[in-house]
């Protein structure tokens, strides 16, 4: 299951690419426009916006699988194995019930924008499928907490303390 996670969420991560890209082509595009041509890109703090969600919202499970989220672990790091393991997996459950959270706001949220057919006053783009699209990057790092909480829980309840 943690190499269908990985392999999910490294393809997430080119999307997250892609906002970036999008993020910098379009900023670009309008500052080159705006002073060369005065005609800037319309719509651009939209645009750029959107493109922040899409950099943003699929990198966090990579992010948490290859450890680069801040963790405080300098207290930890002293305690026995397993009252590290029982601090982590409890760390684990309120991130997952977090996470969980968001996702099932995004998805009221998407919900909500779509009946109402909110769009970007100057890029006409609707809001409602970046909501969507925040709550199914969601789904890994939701996947990744409960694989945290199995491999703490794990060590909690190995035979011997160390």
């Amino acid at each position: 299951m943690e190499g269908w996670i990985r392999k999910l969420s490294q393809s997430l991560e080119w999307l997250g690419l892609i906002g970036i890209l999008s993020m910098f082509l379009v900023n670009l595009t309008d500052v080159i426009g705006a002073k060369l041509f005065l005609w800037p890109v319309p719509g651009a703090t939209e645009l750029i916006g959107f493109s922040q969600i899409i950099a943003i919202a699929p990198t966090i499970a990579i992010a948490l699988l290859l450890g680069r989220h801040i963790r405080v672990e300098f207290i930890l790091d002293r305690l026995p194995r397993r009252i590290r393991a029982g601090i982590s997996s409890f760390s684990s459950l309120l991130s997952l019930i977090l996470f969980i959270f968001i996702l099932w706001q995004s998805l009221l949220y998407g919900h909500s924008l779509q009946r109402a057919g909110e769009i970007g006053s100057t890029s006409h783009l609707p809001y409602y499928p970046f909501a969507y699209f925040i709550a199914f990057c969601c789904l890994p790092v939701c996947l990744v907490f409960f694989l945290e909480i199995v491999k703490s829980l794990s060590e909690v309840f190995k035979n011997g303390s160390r």
